[in-house]
């Protein structure tokens, strides 16, 4: 959770050397040209995914639809749910059916049931048919959904504060076309009292791969045991360690591997499995500093050359606890590659700890995760987070957390809905880092949708050229909780707590889209070097902008429309606003500073 605390461990494919080497001359051009001209619009385009992904309350169903759009408060089972509606299914014979848009051969189906009595976790089927015709039933499972309390939360239903409801289910299926109907059905063998169906992600999902020439095998060559029911932990250790010792390839054959403890990782490792629907690694560990792929870690030193690519980690974390090590994958590693991996249920999906330099992630799943889904910490430089999805993460989908320096850093087009907490994108402190073209959606609590921050210890102040560039943000923004304020957080906000923010900061074309509360958020002590060019605002909640604190802002050619209450609120007389031109009304509505801060109004 990112508040005034230390914050403790916590359809298309992509051509990824072509996509990796882009990334690498974006950043640099960046950078480079941090002072020249506006970048042309191209805002992210959310629809760039490699499966598609349809809502269940847009699907034919005989449900309920819960729907939070005109009142979004957290918490709530349908303020968690994408675009804030879903439908609840609570008797037998209701269903939600949806329809194939294009050839698939898998599904994803997120939900929620109700947790048991004892916070362990309640089990459940539902049906399950395409084309009328009886599949095997999905299992439904609160195990690792349903926390309570506050920060850092627990699994006692007897604590206020139920949230994180949701979970999710995957499945290869028999080949679809488009048209196929896929119902998902209460039957009479289906024991939860109800089940909301938020939405299904149907996918063409590619044949396994086979062993690449020259690499070594983790089953013919080690021994380990496909099937999940043997501990392969040994058989794997010594499996990573050859591959470093002998610079060969480790190849995951298809199967699920049985892992109790942390697997170390050396220099000049290249794991490789048959695709992320195929070579699973499962932590069973839930708690403890004894899961996950583990690089150097807080030794000042990195690994080295190492490249993991399509296959998926699955972890068995039912509780954060921050000082845990329980991460989907852990440490330092420069000039390295993760490619294509698909991790759920683990603390975080990968917490690094710098110094390290040169880490190029691209095209990731990070879901149903206890804390952040990937955060860059400590002194990581010139890295890169691309074309990833994120959905469901406990803090943080993706942040930046500067401790001790970085920067030259840079998050782009990549999609992120539901944090359940915290921001989307974080940026703390640092120089120079990027943030561009990315997706963002429902955000829920203590955050917004991306936040630039001068806060939490060891943080370098936001320093360089800061570029948050071509991002689209939806639903964002919220209250928060934590620090009592009693007004919300903004979509795109800067908190200058710690320390000023002096740093020159460029936000252009940006879409920011049906804030929750204000679109634009300035506090802290003083927040100065800000342009705003060419971003539209359309809806929010309570205002376009709010302020407090000291500033200045430059903006231009920025338009707001369907605002709840106007368009500044300005508590603060020391915050210099230079109207650059092409606003509208933004700029020249007379500023206001409500008490007490109004409601926020919605226009649905």
């Amino acid at each position: 959770m990112k508040i005034h605390r230390i914050k403790h461990l916590k359809g298309i494919r992509f051509i990824v050397a072509i996509a990796l080497l882009a990334m690498a001359i974006i950043t640099v051009a960046l950078v480079n040209v941090a002072e020249a001209a506006p970048i042309a619009p191209t805002a992210a385009d959310p629809t760039t995914m490699p499966y598609d992904e349809i809502q269940a309350e847009s699907a034919a169903h005989n449900g309920i639809i819960i729907d939070a759009r005109n009142k979004r408060t957290y918490p709530g089972l349908a303020n968690e749910a994408i675009e804030r509606r879903a439908v609840t299914l609570n008797a037998v014979g209701e269903y939600v059916e949806f329809t194939v848009p294009r050839s698939a051969n898998s599904i994803v189906v997120r939900y929620a049931i109700p947790d048991s009595a004892d916070g362990k976790g309640l089990t459940a089927p539902i049906g399950l048919y395409i084309n009328g015709v009886k599949q095997p039933d999905l299992i439904f499972t609160s195990k690792y959904a349903w926390i309570y309390g506050t920060y850092p939360f627990n699994n006692n239903p007897g604590d206020i504060r139920p949230h994180h409801y949701y979970d999710e289910v995957n499945r290869l299926t028999p080949q679809m076309s488009a048209g196929t109907k896929v119902r998902l059905q209460v039957e009479s063998n289906s024991t939860a009292p109800w089940f909301t169906i938020d939405l299904i992600n149907f996918e063409q999902v590619a044949p396994a791969s086979t062993i690449p020439a020259g690499y070594l095998s983790l089953t013919t060559d080690f021994g380990a045991d496909p099937s999940g029911i043997k501990d392969s932990t040994t058989a794997f250790q010594n499996a990573l360690y050859a591959s470093s010792s002998q610079g060969r390839g480790l190849w995951i054959p298809s199967g699920e591997y049985k892992v109790s403890t942390w697997l170390q990782v050396r220099d000049n490792v290249t794991l490789k499995g048959a695709g992320i629907w195929y070579s699973k690694i499962h932590f069973v560990a839930q708690t403890g500093n004894n899961a996950g792929l583990m690089g150097p870690w807080n030794t000042g030193t990195s690994a080295q050359n190492v490249h993991f690519s399509d296959f998926a980690i699955w972890g068995e974390v039912v509780q954060r606890v921050d000082n845990d090590q329980i991460n989907g994958i852990g440490g330092a590693y420069s000039n390295s590659t993760f490619i294509n991996l698909w991790i759920e249920h683990t603390k975080c999906g990968m917490w690094l700890d710098g110094p390290f330099d040169r880490l190029m992630i691209s095209n990731v799943r990070i879901r149903n995760q206890n804390a952040d889904g990937i955060n860059f910490h400590k002194q990581v430089t010139n890295s890169t987070v691309t074309q990833s999805f994120f959905r469901n993460t406990g803090d943080d989908a993706i942040a930046m957390w500067n401790d001790g320096g970085g920067g030259f850093n840079t998050f782009s087009f990549n999609r992120i809905e539901m944090p359940v907490l915290a921001n989307a994108i974080a940026i703390y402190g640092g120089e120079s880092n990027i943030v561009t073209d990315n997706y963002v959606a429902d955000q829920q609590a203590e955050g917004g949708g991306i936040h630039l921050g001068n806060r939490f210890p060891g943080s370098r102040p936001i320093s360089g050229t800061t570029v948050i560039a071509r991002n689209v943000i939806v639903r964002a923004g919220s209250q928060d909780d934590y620090n009592n304020w009693n007004y919300g957080t903004g979509a795109l906000w800067f908190y200058a707590l710690d320390a000023n923010m002096t740093g020159t900061i460029r936000v252009e074309d940006n879409q920011i889209i049906d804030s929750n509360y204000e679109a634009i958020h300035f506090i802290g002590s003083s927040v100065t070097n800000v342009t705003l060019n060419h971003n539209q605002i359309i809806g929010a909640g309570t205002y376009a902008m709010e302020i407090r604190s000291a500033g200045a802002v430059t903006i231009s050619n920025t338009t707001a429309t369907d605002l709840g209450h106007g368009s500044i609120l300005n508590c603060r007389k020391d915050f210099a606003i230079t109207d650059g031109g092409g606003n509208g009304n933004l700029i020249t509505q007379t500023p206001v500073c409500p008490e007490p801060y109004p409601a926020p109004i919605y226009e649905h």
